[in-house]
């Protein structure tokens, strides 16, 4: 990375406004890219390479002249850990001395502006990473360069929101399968394509939004933050959604018409106040999503009210649901074709003849799989009470597996 004019004009303009001093920019080489005094451009400078070669400051004595600086301070600019070039400010020590600190912090926070969330590919990509570690917990929202990151990448934690999950299901494969070696440019490029459909889809959806981030999480998953509206409360807007459900999803459908994709599933979450609401929301709105999809729903929209009495075991504690599926199936799944059978089974509603014809198998084998079943688990999927534990099980398994497989996009 190396920094241009356009970055370096940015820089001057800047920290000009914000000082009043003469502000100088130069590049790796120490060839100046932009100045408050236009005369300085091109010129280079030792002072500004000796900046660079220590990454140290650097304290010049002046007064300027073709190859010395005047009296000031040269700050080196840093980017994943590299010198990109150097910055200077012309004054005297007993002035800048009072603002340094205020001064280094400003110059790396407008670094990381300008290499960064101005710059594609850089920007989407590191945004949807910011958005996923404030939704992972992986962020404390109390942290104020947390904060100041949100401001630049215009995420506003002020606001309430309400979370919705998209999931494409063979998005990432249709798009990119053929194309292995694909540029990161083209990938973010389609996916600032889908990005902005989402966005026009939610305008159209809500009317004018106050605030919306859509952002790529990986695994074929969008995930979307909505600002509460100022005309519409977030419950209300969830009620909207929900009752709405073939209308939104058709709308949010239509986005993805020519990426021939497989299935196409929604969750969203119930609204919640707060600085941790949008967390919340997102936990709930992926626990509903996988449920449905773990229990085989047909469902337009996911939300966790609607998926009854799994949805309150799948709430519950992690450590119990974990062992409470390692207790029934472990010995099943050492054993896939037992568990492929209890799976055929339930799928068709723990008919004999429906799971022999699916399983290609005859009914005396069906039988003495379903036996074997009872003895590995102590429980006959036979029998209704036994069938509803063994079926939470599988469900829990399922759920548990793609909660660990929910990454981020590399």
């Amino acid at each position: 990375m190396e920094i241009n004019e356009i970055i370096a004009e940015n820089l001057v303009n800047r920290l000009t406004t914000l000082l009043g001093k003469k502000i100088t920019v130069a590049n790796q080489r120490g060839d100046v890219m932009a100045s408050s005094d236009l005369s300085e451009t091109g010129k280079n400078y030792e002072q500004f390479r000796k900046a660079i070669d220590t990454t140290s400051e650097v304290e010049t004595a002046g007064p300027a002249s073709k190859t010395e600086l005047a009296q000031g301070l040269i700050i080196p600019l840093t980017y994943s850990e590299a010198v990109v070039g150097a910055i200077f400010v012309e004054d005297t020590p007993e002035q800048y001395s009072h603002y340094k600190k205020i001064l280094e912090t400003t110059v790396e926070l407008l670094m990381h502006q300008n290499l960064v969330t101005d710059n594609f590919p850089y920007k989407d990509k590191i945004k949807d990473n910011f958005i996923y570690g404030l939704l992972h917990r992986r962020l404390s929202l109390e942290d104020n360069k947390i904060r100041e990151e949100a401001e630049l990448f215009e995420v506003n934690l002020n606001r309430d929101k309400i979370v919705i999950i998209v999931n494409v299901d063979g998005f990432w494969e249709q798009s990119f399968g053929s194309k292995i070696w694909a540029s990161e440019d083209e990938k973010q490029t389609v996916l600032s394509s889908y990005k902005k459909r989402l966005f026009q889809a939610l305008s159209q959806f809500f009317g004018r939004l106050s605030g919306c981030n859509v952002s790529y999480f990986g695994s074929d998953t969008f995930v979307v933050l909505v600002d509460e509206l100022y005309t519409m409360d977030g419950k209300e807007m969830i009620d909207m959604v929900r009752e709405k459900a073939e209308e939104f999803n058709k709308l949010i459908s239509s986005q993805f018409a020519d990426s021939q994709y497989k299935r196409l599933m929604i969750g969203i979450g119930s609204f919640y106040k707060g600085k941790e609401g949008a967390i919340l929301s997102f936990e709930e709105a992926k626990r509903a999503l996988n449920l449905g999809m773990s229990m085989g729903e047909t469902r337009q929209l996911y939300h966790i009210d609607d998926l009854g009495m799994i949805a309150t075991l799948a709430g519950g504690n992690k450590k119990w649901q974990d062992n409470f599926v390692k207790r029934l199936l472990m010995k099943l799944i050492a054993e896939e074709y037992l568990l492929e059978t209890l799976e055929g089974f339930f799928d068709k509603n723990m008919s004999l003849t429906q799971t022999s014809k699916q399983l290609k198998i005859h009914r005396n084998t069906l039988l003495y799989r379903l036996e074997k079943i009872k003895k590995v688990t102590g429980l006959d999927p036979r029998k209704f009470n036994d069938a509803m534990e063994l079926k939470v099980a599988l469900i829990l398994n399922k759920v548990l597996y793609l909660e660990k497989n929910f990454v981020p996009q590399v």
